[in-house]
């Protein structure tokens, strides 16, 4: 009897094999339910009405022309060159004339002059690149932001945003939207500290990006920059973990609604430094939060009628 449910389960095992080839619907064999995982990083057929492990070792089909399982499919899917990079003025699409040759003549060295000579829109983007690299290696931003900042700041080269305007001032703008995008934790101030333009001028230019593109850029929640204010106070794990209890309170009551969350962030540790035993001035938490002390004091007392 063991042998013939084994025979059975290994047919009713093919013939699910040739429905997930075929791309039909696939049902499990032990309650008959039609809800199955597909988990391709274990590579497993589930149910996810009763757990059963339908099949293993499945075929990734989702990656296009990533895989190759023969010598001959590899050779026919190989690339060749680096991949597109939206921080090259160019994409990385160019071509490079090599005259190391002594039989070329001068008429191929002026080819080769024309060749390397860039436009106006190429030579924008190149500072425009250059400087989102100098910011992100300065503020410590991971490579998806920086090409995202370039990726947005073509998109207003493009809508002609730029006329008569500074690109000293769009590239940072730029750049802090796309650390927003990312729901990268990096306030105005810390990049207008890097750049090379004023701060009026760069929160002008992240309103016209704003308002032009027609983005919809979420608010920073307190809860995201209390890890950056907790290790520049250099406090304990304690003090941060008392914060985002503070914070869960305040939310829930709506109190934070319209409030500076640097504001309510540098309160929310102030009490939670006081309840520790860890002392921090108003003086010290506020510049390091980016606030005056009045704004620390006045989101304290709010935030005390909670606790």
């Amino acid at each position: 009897m063991s042998k013939s449910k084994g025979v059975e389960s290994n047919q009713d095992l093919s013939m699910k094999e040739e429905e997930v080839g075929d791309e039909k619907e696939v049902q499990c064999p032990e309650c008959g339910s039609k809800t199955i995982i597909q988990d391709y990083e274990r590579a497993e057929l589930i149910c996810s009405a009763c757990g059963l492990v339908i099949m293993e070792s499945i075929i990734d089909n989702s990656r296009g022309d990533r895989r190759a399982y023969t010598s001959e499919e590899k050779q026919a899917r190989e690339h060749r060159g680096a991949p597109l990079s939206p921080m090259l003025s160019n994409y990385g699409l160019t071509t490079i004339i090599d005259i190391q040759s002594k039989q070329w003549n001068n008429k191929i060295k002026r080819i080769k002059q024309w060749n390397e000579r860039l436009t106006w829109a190429q030579r924008n983007l190149l500072i425009a690149t250059n400087e989102i690299r100098r910011l992100g290696a300065l503020l410590g931003l991971p490579k998806q932001v920086e090409e995202n900042a370039a990726i947005l700041y073509r998109k207003v080269f493009k809508r002609q945003l730029l006329r008569g305007r500074s690109i000293n001032s769009f590239v940072p703008a730029c750049v802090y939207l796309s650390c927003r995008q990312n729901n990268l934790p990096r306030t105005l101030k810390e990049i207008c500290k890097f750049s090379k333009s004023r701060a009026k001028t760069i929160r002008h230019s992240t309103h016209i990006i704003v308002r032009e593109l027609n983005l919809k850029i979420m608010a920073l929640k307190p809860s995201q920059l209390i890890a950056g204010i907790v290790n520049k106070l250099k406090l304990s794990n304690e003090v941060e973990r008392r914060t985002l209890k503070i914070l869960k309170v305040a939310r829930d009551s709506n109190i934070i609604l319209g409030k500076d969350p640097k504001g309510v962030a540098a309160a929310a540790i102030y009490i939670a430094c006081m309840e520790n035993g860890e002392r921090r001035s108003q003086s010290d938490i506020a510049t390091t939060a980016g606030i005056t002390e009045v704004t620390l004091r006045n989101r304290y007392k709010e935030l005390k009628t909670l606790l």
